[in-house]
């Protein structure tokens, strides 16, 4: 149960008259009593039962996104978990639903959608998943923009640059979608001009999101579904699903480079390590859009979202286990998940002497290594800087855990055999 003290706490937030950065969100601020009430919405979902009409997705999500997953009323909740009981077999409700329903025993994977990403995305569809990460990224952009045309404080104006550059910055970050050349430069554009209103950036950006396909566009809108009212949550939420993203496609490349490596293909394993070294290097963007996070509202998302820890991330662990042997306490936080019969540090040893092109390899994966560790390092920076050093939320102690891991090596034995 969330303590009547964060209540309050949020409610203050959201009573404060800041609309973006450091208050409350558009949605909230812009709802009306009857959106606010979700009456519509009820009257929408009895019409579905009925067979009246197809199941309102956008208009629940639009109301989540209105009063938060702990704000929705009660009786709202139990027909949306009534459904969910009774339509078990359809994969996408299956699926979608359980993220509504989900405010007192959520786990991380509900909290940022990932079992609707698996059942409509496909982890293993690298158009796909860029195109989710592309869209994420504008979506956010476009939020963002939104919120400094209500309200243009100096917080919300660097939280609108910092976003806008992650955009310009998508050929690095989801090269596998084609984002049409206009949108990043109408990015750099507003980026080199001080006082830019964003409008035209976002003239360009709306017609790009709106051109990735139907049931993408779709997971990027229905997922967003924050536990608070706060502005910064809903960004939050964009930058783990694009980190979400950005660890499946690296444990893809992992796992087709260790295939690759199977039949004698070093240039081609060397090739997809190198191009997950490039999406990992261009994280710090991302990291300058978390950096805008506000200390004091992130206290309040963390006492509301407690008990969904990235630790959880299945894809981040599975990156790791697949590119050196695992020590079996580091199963402690990772749940289930699929680490295959070998490690590509374990293939790169057996053939590094036998090999023409195994120093090749090598080099890539010190690429890897180096922009893996790098990021692990940012992420325990802005930890320490947001939250200090309290507990994590998912069990862990915190910065100080994030410290511990940002020194592990993807690949340890790399070093010991360097001089060999």
């Amino acid at each position: 149960m969330i303590s009547e003290t964060l209540l309050e706490a949020e409610q203050k937030f959201v009573r404060s008259g800041v609309i973006g950065v450091g208050g409350t969100c558009l949605q909230a601020a812009e709802a009306t009593t009857d959106e606010l009430s979700g009456r519509n919405i009820e009257n929408a979902l009895r019409q579905w039962e009925a067979g009246h009409a197809e199941f309102p997705h956008a208009a629940v999500a639009a109301h989540y996104q209105t009063v938060g997953r702990n704000g929705v009323r009660p009786h709202l909740v139990a027909m949306l978990q009534n459904f969910h009981n009774n339509n078990r077999a359809h994969h996408v409700l299956g699926a979608w639903l359980p993220m509504t329903f989900d405010a007192q025993d959520g786990d991380y994977l509900s909290y940022v959608g990932l079992d609707y990403f698996d059942q409509v995305v496909r982890s293993d569809d690298a158009q796909r998943v860029d195109a989710f990460v592309a869209a994420a990224a504008m979506d956010l952009a476009l939020l963002e923009a939104r919120a400094l045309g209500r309200s243009a404080h100096a917080p919300q104006v660097v939280r609108t640059r910092a976003v806008t550059r992650v955009v310009t910055q998508l050929d690095r970050l989801a090269p596998d979608f084609s984002l049409d050349p206009s949108v990043a430069a109408a990015g750099l554009a507003a980026l080199a001009q001080p006082g830019a209103d964003y409008s035209s950036f976002a003239s360009h950006a709306a017609p790009a999101l709106n051109g990735v396909p139907e049931e993408i566009g779709s997971a990027v809108r229905l997922t967003l579904l924050p536990t608070t009212r706060l502005h910064d949550e809903q960004m939050f939420i964009r930058c783990i699903q694009i980190f979400e993203g950005l660890y499946r496609q690296v444990a893809t490349a992992i796992s087709m480079a260790i295939r690759d490596l199977r039949h004698g293909l070093a240039a081609a394993a060397k090739s997809r390590l190198d191009r997950a070294s490039i999406r990992l290097e261009a994280v710090p963007a991302l990291f300058r859009v978390l950096t805008t996070m506000p200390v004091d509202a992130f206290s309040i998302i963390r006492g509301f979202t407690h008990g969904r820890s990235a630790v959880q991330s299945r894809a981040f662990r599975e990156v790791e286990f697949a590119c050196a042997p695992i020590d079996p306490r580091d199963f402690e936080h990772s749940g289930k998940i699929d680490v295959g019969d070998t490690t590509l540090q374990d293939v790169y040893l057996s053939m590094r002497k036998t090999h023409p092109d195994a120093h090749v390899l090598e080099e890539a994966m010190r690429r890897l290594d180096r922009a893996w560790v790098a990021m692990k390092r940012g992420h325990w920076g802005i930890t320490l800087k947001v939250i200090g050093t309290v507990p994590g939320t998912g069990g862990t102690a915190g910065a100080s855990y994030l410290k511990n891991a940002a020194m592990v090596s993807l690949f340890p034995r790399l070093s010991e055999v360097a001089f060999t």
